[in-house]
């Protein structure tokens, strides 16, 4: 999946197509490996082995393929998440809720653990460019519309999208804080105790075990 910026170019011949690719991907491998400061285009280009020029052909900075990483990054989590978070099946039992939450928490613990350098790379800089911030902060907030639509047929609270806020923001920080950092009971524990605590907040009663 090719996510372009306005500032890079996708061409059409499949030879200059499968150079461009090879530079998005070694850009990945770049800014995983040796954070964004020690990447550079030339590094990029080593590493995919071409000139330094034909990064240039595509890429206006190392800047804009990182924003095109994180679109990209954005783009598959949205289509891993529809299926999860449709909101045309009316499940609200506490079983149903419960299936659907816990593969959306595992979802995102298989995706902060799929290049955690890479992932610190976006979220550090996300506070420097202001353009990677705002495809950022788009694609979290239709991930927020989408679960607020979800939470509107769940539960009968009110304010559906301040609650769909809490349960990113829970989900967010628990499974960087398990993932990222040093985590203190299994996946199976942090799973459970996190859903738990979801379906109360969503309006779900969990079930008794």
């Amino acid at each position: 999946m090719t996510v372009a910026s306005p500032r890079s170019r996708v061409p059409s011949q499949p030879r200059a197509l499968r150079t461009r690719a090879q530079l998005v991907e070694a850009a990945a491998r770049e800014f995983s490996a040796r954070g964004y400061a020690a990447t550079t285009s030339k590094s990029i280009a080593d590493r995919a082995r071409a000139a330094t020029g034909s990064f240039y052909q595509y890429f206006a900075s190392k800047d804009v393929v990182l924003r095109e990483l994180a679109a990209t990054r954005l783009a598959r989590i949205a289509e891993a998440s529809l299926g999860l978070l449709r909101d045309d099946d009316g499940a609200t039992t506490p079983i149903s809720a419960r299936v659907r939450l816990r593969a959306i928490v595992e979802l995102v613990m298989a995706l902060h653990r799929e290049d955690p350098p890479l992932h610190a790379v976006m979220t550090e800089r996300r506070h420097a460019d202001a353009e990677l911030d705002a495809i950022w902060s788009a694609g979290e907030r239709a991930l927020l519309d989408r679960i607020a639509a979800v939470l509107s047929r769940w539960g009968d609270g009110d304010d559906p999208l301040a609650r769909a806020f809490v349960v990113f923001g829970m989900v967010e920080g628990s499974v960087h804080a398990h993932v990222l950092g040093t985590p203190v009971v299994s996946d199976e524990r942090f799973t459970t105790a996190l859903v738990d605590a979801l379906l109360r907040i969503v309006g779900v009663t969990p079930p008794e075990s």
